[in-house]
């Protein structure tokens, strides 16, 4: 099974394959070394591809199968094997079928009378158990450049696990262009599609590849609470309610406030993969729940963040560390050459040297990033905050934001002064962080990687909905299960609704 990754990406990674990749993952002391320095050259046009190597026989452990459909191979030959799947394709009265699992798809025959009569009725999706023994194919229907091109399994058992109800739906070879409604309404039967089994698989890779280098970097990996304080300086967060009338939580739009105080609390190497939540309706292409890879390390500066986040990113590509270093781009180039603080490039660029605040419509300043940043130089804070540069950082690819940092404020009386003074916050709400900045809290500084938007990128997904296993609609919406919905009486009155 091979999903052909996205051309711009491929010439971005140059020599450096998927199957590399793949290679490497279950290596957790490989070391990406290269004899030469070598520049990220993303002028050369190749494909590369994404392979999962599925001869492992691990992957059958502790099931009823002996291989997966994607493994057989000429080597196989007379050996009797099981296996499980879906009933992709039938022909001639259900005499040659095609068996379909997560990993690929095996051609077969039925001889038996018996079996036949099962199978003809038998409707394509159903799950089903089939066991035989491996044959070569008559070589005019020989497929070399197929995975299990060259074989085919005589059936002597097959048993229906689970038959399939007629929905008046898209088949399996139909769903995957099918409409998006539809693809999100049955989400269950668009996760069978080749495209998002690659497309999970390798988020599920990307991450993996993320928290090895973190751990070899010896960060820990702490989560942080959902259930939070409200924070100003921010996107809308959405407000849960409690018993006790009148009080409600916040679902935490990022963990910002928390990891900076793992930092005071001396967890000085600090990640997690998190789910965070933003009330954005407005905005089609963001999903209210989605996934960061938050990090944060203490006595740093804005060259070490980038150095360790690039080094990430490389390692998690299987790039080698020694390669050129990203493009710079100060947010006023970015500006006045590309009408954007998000230009495209056509490699992976650094924003730096990024205001503090911005005004907005009505004239009032508010933090460009976030209100916790620390500031390039503090006495402009003082004197002409309008004119501050933070110490924030963005990481753009093909023309998106795939992540931010900065350093934090580390200081009690400036992060006050930045809340009352000049954003025009109460400081009531972060009362507690203010007290923790007061504890002997140490330099640190931070960074979040959009799983979703990278991985999407990456494989060349049309939406990031197309990377999220049970994504919401651009309304905001579970077409799956039909959230949000009215809550009964019962609930309405625990929770104080009226």
């Amino acid at each position: 099974m091979v999903l052909i990754v996205r051309r711009s990406f491929v010439s971005f990674c140059r020599r450096f394959t998927f199957s590399h990749f793949h290679k490497n993952i279950d290596n957790s002391k490989s070391k990406l070394t290269t004899k030469t320095q070598e520049p990220i050259n993303v002028t050369t046009q190749k494909k590369y591809f994404l392979k999962k190597n599925h001869s492992s026989p691990l992957v059958n452990a502790y099931t009823s199968r002996t291989h997966t459909c994607g493994e057989l191979r000429r080597s196989h030959l007379g050996q009797r094997v099981s296996l499980n799947g879906w009933l992709m394709f039938k022909r001639y009265g259900g005499r040659f079928i095609v068996l379909r699992d997560a990993y690929g798809q095996t051609q077969a025959l039925i001889s038996d009378e018996k079996l036949i009569r099962i199978t003809e009725d038998l409707p394509c999706e159903s799950v089903v158990s089939v066991s035989g023994v491996v044959t070569m194919r008559p070589e005019k229907q020989r497929r070399p450049d197929e995975p299990t091109g060259e074989i085919e399994l005589l059936i002597d058992n097959f048993e229906v696990l689970n038959g399939q109800t007629d929905m008046g739906i898209p088949s399996y070879n139909q769903f995957g262009t099918a409409n998006e409604d539809i693809q999100m309404k049955f989400r269950y039967l668009a996760l069978r599609t080749s495209a998002m089994q690659e497309r999970l698989r390798f988020r599920a890779d990307l991450i993996q590849r993320m928290r090895e280098f973190l751990q070899q970097n010896n960060f820990v990996e702490v989560e942080t609470p959902t259930l939070i304080k409200r924070t100003h300086g921010g996107a809308r967060e959405f407000v849960v309610p409690t018993h006790e009338k009148g009080l409600f939580y916040s679902l935490a739009q990022s963990p910002q406030i928390l990891k900076q105080l793992l930092m005071v609390g001396g967890i000085d190497r600090y990640f997690q993969i998190a789910r965070c939540y933003r009330d954005e309706k407005s905005k089609p292409e963001r999903q209210p729940e989605f996934t960061q890879l938050d990090l944060e390390l203490s006595f740093t500066n804005r060259e070490g963040v980038m150095r360790l986040v690039e080094d990430m990113v490389k390692h998690s590509l299987n790039i080698p560390l020694d390669t050129s270093p990203f493009e710079r781009m100060t947010y006023e180039k970015a500006m006045t050459t590309y009408g954007t603080d998000q230009p495209n490039t056509g490699g992976f660029v650094w924003i730096t040297e990024i205001p503090l605040f911005l005004y907005k419509k009505d004239g009032v300043l508010e933090s460009a990033h976030h209100p916790f940043t620390m500031p390039k130089d503090e006495d402009v804070i003082y004197q002409n905050p309008e004119m501050a540069i933070g110490l924030s950082y963005d990481l753009v690819y093909e023309g998106i934001e795939i992540g931010g940092g900065s350093i934090r404020i580390h200081k009690a009386e400036l992060q006050r002064h930045i809340f009352e003074s000049i954003l025009g916050y109460p400081t009531g709400d972060i009362e507690y962080l203010l007290k923790a900045l007061e504890s002997g809290c140490p330099p640190h500084g931070g960074f979040a990687i959009g799983v979703d938007r990278l991985v999407g990128l990456l494989t060349g997904a049309k939406s990031i909905r197309d990377v999220i296993a049970f994504p919401k609609s651009s309304e905001g919406k579970d077409l799956l299960s039909g959230a949000p919905q009215e809550l009964p009486l019962d609930d309405k009155t625990y929770y104080h609704f009226k």
